[in-house]
C-alpha cells in the first residue's frame, strides 16, 4: 500500500477563501481566472485560464506595476428549466489583479489565446534585466 504525502502549507490558497461564493453571495456572479506567473531571463509572463471565453472580451492593462486581467460583459448565469445535480462551471464577469515581480515594458506587452489558455507576455524592463560587465584586469 501507497500513500501520497502532501506537504502542509498552512497559508497556500489563503487569497482563494476571498474567492468563495460562501463568502461573498452578493458577488457570487464575480470570479477570479486561475493564473500561472512566471518569469524567463527576458519576460515576466501570465498564463490565464479562460475555457469557453471570448479572448477578445478579455481586458489585459497593466498599470504601476500590476497585471489587471477582467471581463466586464455581463453573461448568462444560469438555465432556470434545467434542474442541476451540481452547478460548478462559471460564468460572466471576473477580475484578476497580480502584482508583477519585475518591472516591466508595459508598450511590449503582446498577448494570445489557444486551447483556454491566454498567455500574457511582458518583456522586462531594460533597466532590470542583467547586465554583463566586461572586467579589466590590470596585471
Amino acid at each position: 500500500m501507497t500513500s501520497n504525502i502532501i506537504k502542509w502549507a498552512p497559508f497556500r490558497d489563503f487569497d482563494r477563501i476571498f474567492e468563495e461564493d460562501w463568502l461573498m453571495p452578493a458577488a457570487r456572479h464575480l470570479r477570479a481566472p486561475a493564473v500561472d506567473l512566471y518569469e524567463t531571463d527576458a519576460d515576466v509572463v501570465a498564463e490565464v485560464s479562460i475555457p469557453g471565453i471570448d479572448p477578445k472580451k478579455v481586458n489585459v492593462e497593466i498599470e504601476n506595476n500590476v497585471l489587471h486581467i477582467r471581463m466586464d460583459e455581463q453573461e448568462v448565469f444560469e438555465d432556470r428549466d434545467k434542474d442541476y445535480y451540481r452547478k460548478e462551471v462559471r460564468r460572466g464577469q471576473f477580475a484578476r489583479s497580480l502584482a508583477l515581480p519585475t518591472e516591466v515594458d508595459a508598450d511590449k506587452v503582446s498577448a494570445a489565446c489557444a486551447h483556454g489558455i491566454l498567455k500574457i507576455t511582458m518583456p522586462k524592463s531594460e533597466k532590470v534585466k542583467p547586465r554583463k560587465v566586461n572586467i579589466d584586469i590590470n596585471e
